[in-house]
């Protein structure tokens, strides 16, 4: 008769809907984990000088610097659903400032976070410009102020790929047999949304100070915020049905504090210790490093690099890298030292790197003098 149901059914019915709460719940939580406590964030922190630090904006000698980084962390867990995070940049010292030794510095980033089974995506374009300002005699110490103005997004790259025991998926595409049952078709409920996403204006913000010590000896210290004005956005929170409840995030302020000195011990051997403090949402990150670079070749200007880091709590920081004139790259390895070690076998991130500055001067035009002796 219609209108009744069997008790199996009814029994079948209500577990779907128990399984879709827990699927709701677990999505929630993922997302707000992510958000809150997950923003970009490199080893090589110094290799990405635009995600660093907005003050870094044109802050070197050159006509254009190009760069991009890439990451990937806890292939040993998530297999092919890892974190992957690649950046690219490119930024320009344009036009001399107010005065002589200040100068304009503008740039535009690119990045890309994306996190294990259900590709949930941050991504982000922003525009950056700093203002450099020469301080001292000679200009020997910069004081920069800096900004980013972008776009980012959130959004779940494939919500199918979140699975449970009995075959529920996500993306208000509801292909579980109990529902098939109930219904009596395959096609799940319309107009549901398989890409959900939500996107915000953000601003960043950041100061720095560079000084040259000594011939020997110099430093560069900074501190930046990040996500200003803390932006809300939303996302469905899944749970199938045409109309996904939406979550509601603000997105908390990210402050950095980073510093490196370079020590010249010799004609060929410059160390450099550095340090990086990040904290978001209660959640702290703080890593130092010490770089060591030797000048193997000065008739071709390559320097090789190597080094070690460690990540408080969580990863041993194992460093390569190497330069020629304006061209610098860099790899690097985190082994694993945190509680997760048992099942990351100590295997934590990769990631490659490499900035390459360009120098076009115009050639200086010397016009020949002709001497005439006098008897």
């Amino acid at each position: 008769m219609r209108g009744l149901i069997s008790p199996q059914a009814f029994i079948k019915s209500h577990r779907m809907h128990l399984k879709k709460l827990q699927f709701s719940l677990l999505f929630l939580l993922l997302v707000t984990s992510c958000i809150t406590a997950q923003d970009i964030h490199f080893t090589q922190y110094n290799m990405s000088q635009m995600t660093l630090n907005p003050a870094n904006t044109g802050g070197f000698e050159g006509t254009v610097r190009i760069g991009g980084i890439y990451r990937s962390q806890w292939t040993s867990v998530l297999k092919s659903n890892q974190y992957e995070t690649p950046s690219l940049w490119v930024d320009a010292p344009i036009i001399r400032g107010f005065r002589r030794n200040d100068w304009v510095g503008v740039g535009l980033m690119l990045f890309q976070d994306k996190v294990g089974v259900g590709s949930l995506v941050h991504s982000a374009s922003k525009l950056g410009a700093a203002y450099h300002l020469g301080l001292g005699k000679g200009g020997k110490t910069v004081l920069t102020l800096g900004a980013h103005y972008g776009q980012e997004t959130y959004r779940v790259g494939d919500p199918n790929e979140f699975r449970f025991g009995d075959g529920l998926k996500q993306g208000n595409y509801l292909l579980d047999k109990d529902y098939i049952a109930l219904n009596g078709t395959g096609s799940g409920p319309s107009g549901g949304n398989n890409d959900p996403k939500s996107n915000y204006s953000d601003i960043d913000a950041g100061i720095a100070l560079t000084s040259k010590l000594n011939k020997t000896t110099d430093f560069k210290i900074g501190f930046a915020m990040y996500h200003l004005g803390q932006p809300s956005f939303g996302l469905p929170t899944g749970g199938g049905g045409t109309s996904p409840s939406t979550g509601s995030f603000k997105q908390p302020r990210r402050y950095v504090a980073t510093g490196v000195f370079n020590l010249k011990t010799s004609d060929r051997m410059t160390i450099s210790p550095s340090f990086i403090f990040q904290t978001m949402n209660k959640q702290d990150e703080i890593m130092v490093q010490g770089l060591a670079g030797y000048l193997f070749d000065p008739e071709k200007d390559i320097t090789l690099q190597a080094g070690l880091g460690y990540r408080l709590g969580d990863a041993i920081n194992l460093i390569v890298g190497a330069k020629k004139k304006g061209l610098t790259v860099g790899l690097a390895y985190d082994v694993n030292t945190s509680g997760l070690n048992n099942d990351t076998r100590n295997r934590g991130g990769f990631e490659i790197a490499a900035n390459y500055i360009v120098k076009i001067y115009k050639k200086s035009v010397v016009k020949p003098k002709l001497l005439c002796p006098r008897f």
